[in-house]
């Protein structure tokens, strides 16, 4: 564990923490951002390589003992780390990691006649709603989440971080031709279809009792599921509301269905 002080901020240490607010260095040279003790723990205990730790003076005796001896550790004076990082930091300690090897569908998708759901969103824009459907797959025991090419990036800082680590362990498949990829789950890989909507024609949550593996197809934030898309499914489903209310956000939605339908496996 080589340990690096560090005393101005043009230290080229810390050129990928630096300005996290407004960087896309971590992105472009396939690393991410983990912040906080519990989160970099989380990432230590991963398959993920951890290429160093940035912490602040007074918490280095804490997070000293559990640094891989491969990382570097990186000491910052304790009133450095909000500019080096370019917002209030209280946490005192984070990470940065790579990024894992890209997923193929193929190896998340089972050839077994009873799997547990893949959730597919093809346009998740905001990165908190992204980190929290990640946890929510990763909670509710989701064989996997399958990406739409223009969705948010499951590794951002703040996806990672609303994710709590699960994304470290969840696979997590980004398309680059996802009519293609759903294509191939419906007519080879043998997946029913769901489409998650708010129409009255949907079949009740409660009713909807799939025969066989699924693919649950989660709408973007604003306008839903595509009508390409929906028409492209084999039955739509959706959760009955109360109080005139239109909708829930797309993780709680994430949420409700998958439990639905990996409660009835625990059952």
């Amino acid at each position: 564990m080589p340990r690096l002080e560090v005393t101005t901020l043009d230290d080229p240490h810390l050129a990928v923490y630096r300005d996290l607010p407004n960087s896309r260095v971590a992105s472009r040279s396939g690393r991410f951002i983990a912040e906080g003790a519990i989160l970099v723990q989380r990432l230590i205990a991963s398959p993920l390589a951890v290429e160093s730790i940035l912490v602040a003076r007074r918490h280095e005796a804490n997070v000293a003992p559990y640094a891989p001896a491969e990382s570097d550790l990186i000491v910052a004076p304790d009133d450095m780390l909000d500019q080096i990082v370019g917002f209030k930091f209280h946490r005192g300690v984070i990470a940065c990691g790579h990024r894992p090897e890209p997923v193929a569908l193929k190896d998340v998708a089972s050839t077994v006649a009873t799997a547990p759901p893949l959730l597919v969103c093809p346009e998740i824009l905001d990165q908190e709603n992204l980190g929290s459907i990640i946890r929510v797959c990763a909670g509710f025991g989701a064989a996997g989440l399958l990406l739409g090419p223009s969705s948010a990036d499951p590794f951002s800082r703040r996806a990672v971080r609303v994710s709590m680590g699960s994304v470290f362990k969840l696979p997590v498949v980004q398309s680059d031709d996802l009519l293609s990829d759903l294509n191939w789950l419906q007519s080879t890989a043998g997946y029913q279809l769901i489409a998650t909507v708010t129409d009255e024609d949907a079949t009740p949550l409660h009713r909807a009792e799939p025969s066989r593996k699924l693919a649950l197809l989660i709408g973007s934030e604003g306008p839903g599921l595509s009508q390409q898309l929906i028409d492209l499914c084999d039955q739509k489903i959706t959760i009955p509301m109360h109080h005139n209310t239109d909708s829930l956000n797309v993780a709680v939605a994430a949420g409700v269905f998958l439990y639905h339908f990996t409660s009835q496996d625990r059952s």
